[in-house]
């Protein structure tokens, strides 16, 4: 008759804390790694909140000032306290090579792309209200060569159209395309409302790292507020007052 033999193992408590250690570090690990997973997903570029330096329409980066902020690009060109230069070659839509705008109270410069909804919400809403207060110059100077009119959206809710779509363009078409911007928007015709196309060596002068880029200047030149992305119509309202010193 077969008999059946248990054999016992006998191990010690240090080896036992030991497993436990090994498993709790795995479990650990496991945990760090999704951790990450979920952090780099929840971050990816295309969100309809915004981004960090498009190279292309649909990849909206741009956090809004409504909706949260970011810190602006330090050393950038409208850096708030930095005098700005005035005398920055860009080009009118008539083909004419010019410099910028400069009102005797103050001056909003935003830098933008066609295809951008945040742009296109300041153009259509934002900065023709601005565009009504005296001795206010309004710089709107497009720095993104690629094709593509944006839809502004409504009013309200604030931010919600959407991007353009089209591909790289010279600076000419640039012109072209801020010309059917303007007459498809209908909001950018106030006399102190002056829209520009960068040529090339501005664009790599200014180096712009979000779409807009905006900047409330006092009578100075120096830039007062630089806000970390679009405006709502108060906001903005409230930035300008604050660079014209009220």
């Amino acid at each position: 008759m077969a008999t059946t033999r248990t054999k016992t193992v006998t191990v010690s408590k240090s080896l036992l804390a030991g497993i436990g250690v090994v498993a709790a570090l795995g479990l650990l690990g496991g945990a760090f790694a999704l951790g990450t997973s979920v952090t780099s997903s929840s971050s990816g570029t295309g969100s309809s909140k915004g981004f960090t330096a498009p190279v292309k329409p649909g990849t909206t980066t741009t956090t809004t000032g409504s909706s949260g902020s970011t810190t602006p690009t330090a050393g950038g060109p409208f850096a708030v306290g930095r005098t700005v230069n005035f005398g920055t070659a860009v080009i009118n839509l008539a083909g004419q090579k010019t410099t910028l705008a400069r009102g005797t109270k103050g001056t909003v410069i935003m830098a933008m792309a066609s295809w951008c909804l945040y742009c296109g919400y300041e153009d259509k809403w934002v900065l023709p209200m601005l565009a009504k207060t005296p001795g206010v110059a309004i710089d709107i100077v497009d720095v993104s060569p690629q094709g593509g009119i944006a839809n502004p959206g409504p009013k309200s809710p604030a931010f919600s159209g959407h991007d353009g779509t089209g591909g790289p363009i010279t600076t000419k078409t640039m012109i072209s395309i801020m010309r059917q911007y303007k007459t498809t928007f209908g909001t950018l015709n106030a006399t102190n409302i002056h829209v520009y196309v960068a040529p090339s060596a501005t664009q790599s002068a200014w180096n712009i790292q979000s779409f807009p880029t905006l900047a409330f200047v006092g009578a100075n030149s120096k830039t007062v507020v630089a806000p970390a992305g679009a405006q709502t119509i108060s906001q903005a309202q409230s930035d300008l007052q604050q660079a014209m010193g009220r």
